[in-house]
Parts: C-alpha cells; structure tokens; sequence
C-alpha cells in the first residue's frame, strides 16, 4: 500500500513538472473544556480536587496555562455536611482542615466557574477483602469477597526490602470488572496486567505484591468507554468526546470517584 501510495505521488509530480502543488491543511477542531479530576480512597485523607481546561492537542502542556484559579466549590457529605474548598496550586484545591475519607459516605462536588457549574458525586466503596493471591505464569490472580455496587481492579506493585516503598507497579489495570451474579458472597478472581521480566526472578518473589482497588461502580463506564484505553492522564489533558464521565456540566469532564485499596503477597 505504501509502495502505491509512493507511485501515485512521483506520477503527479512528473506530470505536472514545475507546477504548484497546494498542500492543504487540516484543522483538529478543538473545544476548551473544564476537567475536574480527585480520588477519593477511603481510610486516608482527602488529597484533593484538581481543576483546569483542556488544551490544543498541538499545545504543549503547561499547568500553568491549564490551571483554574477562580472556582467556587465544596464537598457536601451525606447531604448534610458542607467543606469549603480553597485554592492552593497547579489547580489544586483543598478544604482548610484535614478531612479524614470515611467507607461509606457519600460525597458530592459542588461548584461554579466563569458562570458554569460542576456537579459529581460518589460513594466510598470498603477496601478489598482479599481472601489470597497466587502468581502465576507472568501475573498475579487474587481472591476477593464482593461487595454490592463496587468495581474492581487489581495491579502488580513492587516493594523495596526493609522500607517498603513502592519501586515498580503496573500502568493500568488488566480489566475492571464486577460481579456479574446476584450473590455477593461468591468469590470473585481479580488479576494483574503482565509483570515485566525483571521482576519475574528470584530476587523479587518476596517483594511482589497485588494491589485490589475497589471502586464506586460509576469507574467501570468510565473504563470501558474509554478511547483506545488510554491512561486517565492523557485522556484528562485531551479530553474525550465519548468516555462516559461522572462530572456534570456544561463543556465540563473529568472523575471524581470514590475508591478503596488492600493489598497482599503473592504465593
């Protein structure tokens, strides 16, 4: 195909000899759009919600650029309980205290900018219980218990000896996925994308752990209506005419999703 793609073009150019050739351009339509982006993982504190606008694809991103300074917004918990948020950095902004995520709860997003407003909200699955997990040829399978409008997803981590810091983990999640039954006391199998190589060896097996993320169910239409499957990031900076997010508003995208995560050795 190439080789006649070739062909054509040499045969016109030889044909019209010194002529003019017009190249014509083609524009990516592009439509500014606000992205709101915050995880919300029960059992530790509130990190935050992120947001900022959509830029040209053939702009290169600047948080700067990006960032939003101007937006009003709180979180309003279990319809009762109101937490300012305030801007702090790179589009970041954080209620004034601390604020511990509880399992359970649930959290609405409330804001306004420039005249347009941003509504999302989610509940805070429990963490995992993960019943065991076994590694197999090139990636880890886990047992978990599952629990009624949850999601799930599992990724391979690599810890350092002693301090336990994470030095390796996977990208992305292999699946999502949910229990397809009305029994949510059946096991449900949770696995990890392939483990690279390197990490496959002896000198690991003792470090190789699987991390199950529990996740709001609204996570699964948002994973499987993602284009290409591409990672959260790059799906946030260039937006997505197509995904199924859990933000409301006019020209407005983005996740703000509740989660929870256990993790385990493999044997």
């Amino acid at each position: 195909m190439k080789n006649s793609i070739a062909a054509a073009l040499l045969s016109i150019i030889f044909y019209h000899g010194c002529e003019n050739v017009d190249v014509v351009e083609t524009k990516i339509e592009y439509r500014e759009r606000i992205v709101v982006s915050a995880e919300l993982s029960a059992e530790t504190f509130f990190t935050g919600v992120t947001f900022t606008r959509t830029l040209p694809i053939d702009e290169t991103y600047d948080i700067k650029k990006a960032e939003l300074k101007n937006v009003v917004s709180y979180l309003r918990i279990n319809s009762v309980k109101i937490v300012p948020l305030h801007y702090k950095a790179d589009g970041l902004y954080l209620p004034a205290d601390s604020l511990v995520i509880e399992e359970g709860d649930k959290y609405e997003l409330i804001g306004k900018v420039d005249g347009k407003s941003i509504y999302a909200e989610t509940i805070i699955p429990e963490r995992p219980s993960i019943n065991n997990a076994l590694k197999e040829a090139d990636y880890i399978e886990a047992f978990i218990t599952p629990r009624e409008g949850e999601v799930y997803g599992g990724k391979w981590i690599v810890i350092a000896s002693g301090s336990g810091d994470t030095i390796a983990s996977a990208h992305e999640f292999s699946s999502i996925i949910q229990n397809s039954g009305l029994n949510t006391s059946a096991t449900l199998s949770v696995r990890t994308e392939v483990i690279p190589q390197i990490y496959l060896s002896s000198a690991y097996s003792d470090r190789i752990f699987i991390e199950v993320c529990s996740f709001d169910k609204a996570y699964l239409n948002y994973y499987n209506s993602r284009s290409g499957q591409n990672v959260v990031n790059n799906t946030f900076i260039q937006g997505g005419e197509s995904v199924a997010w859990n933000v409301f508003g006019e020209n407005v995208i983005g996740l703000f999703i509740g989660m929870g995560r256990s993790r385990i050795k493999a044997q």
